[in-house]
């Protein structure tokens, strides 16, 4: 159904821009693509975390990410699994790891609720 299709194209445009905003070292927009519900895996505090991925967006002079193999799970109309493998480096740190991010549609948009590295 074409209904799936433009859920699926959301989707996958909304954690593009989540890996754009973030390697455009641009932390409110980082910040804006996760949901209200969003709790950190570590069990910190929302506050804590946003202020640590903060820092970490906008210490480095360059960030690059890149989004390896995404696929789309619909898990229903307002919820899909995205998984991925993240190639992300910056001056001090590369890394690859697979992900996998939890959205949930909210309005218009669809914002990330987890975030599960591995």
């Amino acid at each position: 159904a074409p209904v799936k299709t433009d859920a699926n194209a959301d989707v996958t445009n909304a954690v593009n821009s989540w890996a754009k905003a973030w390697a455009s070292k641009n932390p409110d927009t980082y910040l804006a693509a996760y949901s209200k519900s969003f709790k950190p895996e570590d069990g910190a505090s929302r506050n804590a975390w946003a202020s640590t991925r903060r820092e970490r967006i906008t210490t480095p002079k360059r960030i690059t990410v890149e989004l390896l193999g995404t696929t789309v799970e619909m898990v229903s109309a307002n919820e899909a699994k995205v998984t991925f493998r993240q190639a992300y480096s910056s001056d001090a740190l590369q890394t690859r790891s697979r992900k996998t991010l939890t959205l949930a549609k909210e309005g218009s948009r669809w914002l990330i609720t987890r975030e599960r590295v591995g």
